[in-house]
């Protein structure tokens, strides 16, 4: 029987013993080669927020700034994030197939792996470089050879995570090989839980909106895909501002006139505004006047997103103005509206759902209607008035990990 193993391993030589020893070398080559550096600098960029392709500031920091110069270094001790959990792992941990769920809700464990412990700075003490994150901006962290890689985080999972999160922590320092630029996966992006050193995919669940949540092959929850390794690029994309403002990415138009009770979706649309008077808080007013018993003096302002309808989270929409009407008696205010889709205007505060009904073919319209129609008593005619210094629509969105 030997003899049969041995002639069997003699003819698989004779067979691909050419191609074998051909791996060998390149194994060889691997073996000896250097170990792949890691990043020494990551640079954090802060856009504008009404024009993503002008930098608002910038700042590159080095591995040995973040050592020397931060006031605190983070250590947390062994970190463990959890992987895919598939079925066959779960039944061969000696759990029941009947209770298999992917998110391991109950956090069985599986495939829960041991990174090793690191030294790092948090992202929080990163972005007071460039004066930090405001509330509706997103964050990206990358690494920018790899753009697979990119994943983005809100302003929440930077500055107010939960427990089960913890800080995000820009890891500079590993336990095995040491220092960045020799830790080849440095530097890389950590979560530092603060109950436990474990990121599971349930905790992923618990602190991250769905659209951050990363996936194996679209149905296995994975908590370590969010962490980002030779991270040297780090962004904050505000929300993003529509205004009149020269320099801006937005497109936007302005119109002004008089409306009935009941205006359609276009109205008023006969007149445009001049908008260099509306593009800043600066009193200096477009002034619109009613012209007809029964009208009221209104501007409609229509903005154009670029954003997908299904990333939108919010809809925020300011106006800096006043109103008034001849007829003291009269209701002197104005009312901001909004185009709701099937429905016509609505009073608009801010919208946090339904987005896709305020969104008509890309667009968002506002109306800003004084309360009070033109009015006459046979001998005077009491107009209605609406003076507007600022408008804006600011736009919360997200992307998708």
């Amino acid at each position: 029987m030997l003899a049969e193993v041995m002639k069997m391993k003699k003819d698989g030589f004779l067979k691909y013993g050419l191609s074998a020893l051909f791996c060998l070398c390149v194994i060889c080559v691997v073996l000896v080669a250097p170990a792949a550096a890691g990043t020494e600098s990551v640079t954090v960029t802060k856009y504008c927020d009404n024009n993503y392709s002008v930098v608002d500031d910038s700042e590159t920091i080095s591995w040995t700034d973040m050592r020397d110069n931060f006031t605190h270094v983070v250590s947390n001790g062994e970190i463990y994030m959890q992987g895919p959990v598939f079925e066959d792992e779960w039944i061969a941990a000696g759990l029941n197939a009947n209770d298999y769920n992917v998110w391991d809700e109950d956090e069985e464990g599986v495939n829960l792996v041991s990174y090793g412990a690191h030294n790092g700075t948090s992202i929080e003490d990163l972005l007071v470089r460039v004066d930090n994150m405001s509330p509706g901006a997103e964050l990206l962290v990358a690494d920018s050879t790899y753009p697979k890689a990119d994943r983005y985080f809100s302003y929440d999972n930077v500055y107010t995570p939960v427990s089960c999160q913890g800080d995000m922590v820009l890891t500079w320092w590993d336990s095995v090989d040491g220092f960045a630029p020799n830790w080849g996966k440095g530097m890389r992006l950590y979560f530092y839980n603060e109950t436990e050193n474990n990121f599971t995919n349930w905790d992923m669940h618990e602190s991250l909106p769905s659209w951050y949540w990363k996936f194996y092959s679209t149905q296995y929850p994975s908590a370590k895909g969010l962490s980002v390794q030779t991270v040297d690029t780090i962004k904050i994309f505000p929300a993003h501002r529509y205004d009149f403002a020269t320099g801006g990415d937005t497109v936007e138009s302005a119109y002004e006139g008089e409306v009935g009770a009941t205006p359609a979706v276009n109205e008023p649309s006969s007149t445009t505004v001049d908008t260099s008077k509306i593009a800043t808080v600066n009193n200096v007013f477009e002034t619109t006047v009613s012209a007809n018993d029964g009208k009221f003096a209104a501007q409609r302002f229509v903005f154009d997103l670029s954003e997908d309808t299904a990333n939108i989270e919010k809809l925020a929409f300011t106006w800096t103005g006043t109103s008034s009407h001849d007829n003291g008696s009269a209701d002197q205010d104005a009312t901001t509206y909004i185009w709701k889709n099937n429905v016509g205007y609505v009073a608009l505060s801010s919208v946090t759902s339904g987005i896709s009904d305020y969104v008509v073919n890309g667009d968002v319209t506002v109306l800003v209607k004084q309360n009070a129609a033109q009015s006459s008593d046979g001998m005077d005619d009491y107009y209605s008035h609406l003076e507007t210094d600022y408008v804006k629509l600011v736009v919360t969105h997200h992307h998708s990990n």
